[in-house]
């Protein structure tokens, strides 16, 4: 069995698609559209060219969901569209002219997706995770049962950059308040210090990974210290960091460094004094709920159209 799914989310439309057997399953195709969900909001809402955009974008995703001949297609969306006032006419467009239904996931949810994603993958039965996207980030702790505390958080790398950052490359004092913006908004949500190691999930830990391996040393760990002596050197030298990140994760070059006083932000106040990335996240927590979901998906709109012919 083929299983398509589409991740909305702030930075990008990801599909995988996944194969699947006796409840395993392995990735064969990944590809990812730009959303381009903050450039196209208007105040607080996503404009008619933006949602042309994520219109275009998912019909392309299905084309390749039909050569691989996906049996069933799935798209959620995370923080891409928590915080849109009109995310409601979004999912009604996409519907209408795909057929694609668009399941808007809480914080909570993308708390038990990540989870499940982790579980998979890590010999660690308890901890405090992250998965730092575009529009959010999700912090939680859990243990062998689940996610025992989460929240989700407006400063995803992309939405951090645009509301702290004047520049291309961050000032001092632009990182310190970022900083100081995470650990308040931690404090606020009844977050305490837990200490351990800090298991970082998203697009933009996966970089920051990349980036450490490439200057400072192989690894799949990176401290706390290593972390703030990165970003230092990087505000430092502006220009030598937009080289240095146009070679690494050229997509990034704006959204990199502040996305690296959110984790930095989250690991001092949670006092983690190591970071672990893992390239697991919300999609293939997803993947596992389906699998361990026996119940049939409910039908879309083409479904019941075609179903009527």
């Amino acid at each position: 069995m083929r299983i398509g799914i589409i991740d909305f989310g702030t930075n990008t439309l990801r599909l995988n698609i996944f194969e699947t057997e006796d409840r395993e399953y392995r990735s064969i195709y990944d590809f990812a559209i730009y959303s381009k969900i903050v450039e196209n909001t208007v105040g607080t809402s996503l404009s008619q060219d933006g949602i042309e955009h994520i219109i275009q974008a998912i019909e392309e995703h299905q084309q390749a969901c039909r050569h691989y001949r996906c049996d069933r297609v799935e798209c959620f969306s995370t923080a891409s569209l928590r915080y849109v006032d009109n995310a409601a006419d979004v999912l009604d467009q996409v519907e209408f002219r795909t057929g694609i239904k668009i399941k808007m996931i809480s914080g909570d949810e993308e708390a038990k997706y990540d989870f499940l994603a982790i579980k998979s993958v890590a010999e660690e039965k308890s901890g405090t995770a992250c998965d730092l996207g575009g529009g959010s980030i999700q912090v939680f702790v859990y243990d062998e049962n689940g996610p025992k505390k989460s929240a989700s958080f407006p400063l995803g790398s992309s939405r951090t950059a645009k509301r702290f950052v004047k520049g291309s490359v961050p000032t001092p004092s632009e990182i310190a308040d970022i900083k100081k913006c995470v650990a308040d908004s931690l404090s606020e949500a009844g977050f305490t210090p837990s200490k351990g190691t800090l298991f970082a999930m998203g697009g933009t830990a996966k970089a920051i990974q990349n980036l450490y391996n490439a200057t400072v040393k192989k690894g799949d760990e990176i401290s706390a210290a290593d972390l703030d002596i990165m970003i230092s050197l990087l505000i430092e030298k502006p220009e030598e960091a937009l080289e240095l990140i146009s070679e690494i994760a050229p997509k990034r070059l704006r959204t990199l460094i502040p996305g690296m006083a959110v984790l930095a932000g989250v690991m001092k106040k949670m006092n983690c004094q190591k970071m672990k990335v893992y390239t697991v996240g919300v999609r293939e927590g997803f993947m596992e709920s389906i699998l361990n979901d026996d119940s049939k998906p409910e039908p879309t709109l083409l479904d019941m159209i075609l179903g009527s012919i």
